[in-house]
């Protein structure tokens, strides 16, 4: 790794690994927020991919601790902890205890990479990835999918016959995820190659409907044709959640990994349609001056945003796609903006960080 991606490292390891009792999470607040809630499992799940990928397995086997005390009873990382009056961690007030799908996607993803890497973990090998990998990767698909159509659930709290089991969210289409499960968690083999065309289906759909963007909204729905449609209103967050907006924006860089990896030319379509989508807005607005940036924090399906600044979460995801389809001039003029940018915090920071090391540390 470059001199560069290990100082960018460095400050992003000193600035959100902290420590719990006898592991590591990470923090997911800015200090001046000043709340209790301390770390989330989409957090955790991207620490564990960093550590992996940053083949640090110290972090890394401090960070599957956590995860190990924090799993509910069905084996999944509890969503959210905070801290209380006595120093302890507990569940978050916001549903802490249910799962979110795609911190434990990342989570066993994570662990499958660390067995091909290390193999065992612990002072005395005491730590199998692979069964631990296998047996998340089994609670993932039993309580985190939809077995008819292959399609993720937002969690684990989403049953039959509620509203919530009709909704699939896009930061959940951890294509890459998925791949890693297919190839290494052989007792589901054939679901994982279900979910992995089902998404891909799913998304080309999206595109149908938005071909000029190629923009996908934070949540889908279901109808009773089993077609899922961007969200109308809030279902879950907010007035847009059927908008390209703070879930669906990892999308370029989740389906772009993938397209890294496979070359699977049944999503370069989508791929393409953002990427000139994104470009337009830079070649509209040019490059970041005064804070000023071209890709917005925010845009309904259309392309007309609805935010007046940007975050690092949206941006770093386009200069991956544009990495990954190889717009040498665009990547130029959107790492222009990155620099530019003053503000920083967990999300936009460790998105970002992912995208430099999944570019340099294939799979």
């Amino acid at each position: 790794m470059s001199s560069a991606l290990e100082a960018t490292y460095a400050a992003w390891r000193g600035k959100y690994l902290r420590s719990y009792q006898d592991g590591y999470y990470i923090y997911y607040k800015e200090p001046s927020e000043n709340v209790p809630e301390m770390t989330c499992s989409e957090a955790h799940g991207y620490g564990m991919l960093v550590s992996v990928l940053k083949r640090n397995q110290q972090d890394f086997d401090g960070l599957f601790r956590y995860f190990m005390r924090w799993r509910n009873r069905k084996g999944l990382m509890q969503w959210q902890q905070k801290n209380s009056s006595s120093s302890q961690f507990v569940p978050g007030d916001e549903g802490g205890e249910n799962c979110a799908t795609d911190g434990d996607v990342d989570v066993a993803t994570s662990l499958f990479l660390a067995a091909r890497v290390w193999g065992r973990g612990g002072a005395q090998g005491e730590i199998d990835y692979r069964a631990a990998a296998s047996e998340l990767a089994g609670a993932v698909w039993e309580h985190c999918f939809n077995h008819e159509t292959f399609m993720p659930l937002i969690g684990d709290w989403a049953d039959p016959g509620d509203d919530a089991y009709l909704l699939t969210r896009p930061s959940d289409f951890i294509l890459s995820g998925y791949l890693v499960f297919y190839q290494d968690d052989t007792p589901r083999q054939q679901q994982w190659g279900n979910v992995i065309n089902a998404i891909v289906n799913c998304v080309n759909g999206q595109l149908s409907l938005n071909p000029q963007t190629g923009l996908i909204g934070d949540f889908l729905k279901m109808d009773n044709n089993r077609h899922y449609y961007p969200a109308r209103g809030e279902v879950l967050e907010s007035e847009h959640d059927g908008d390209y907006n703070w879930n669906s924006c990892r999308v370029p860089w989740r389906l772009g990994h993938y397209y890294m990896l496979t070359r699977d030319e049944r999503v370069r379509g989508v791929l393409e349609t953002q990427a000139q989508f994104f470009a337009h807005q830079i070649g509209q607005r040019g490059v970041c001056a005064n804070g000023d940036c071209a890709v917005r924090a925010g845009y309904h399906l259309n392309g007309r945003s609805f935010a007046d600044y940007t975050d690092m979460a949206f941006v770093a995801p386009v200069s991956f796609l544009f990495w990954v389809l190889g717009w040498q001039n665009q990547l130029n003029d959107i790492l222009q903006d990155m620099n530019a940018m003053q503000e920083r915090t967990y999300f936009g920071e460790t998105i970002a960080m992912l995208c430099v090391i999944e570019a340099a540390v294939p799979f």
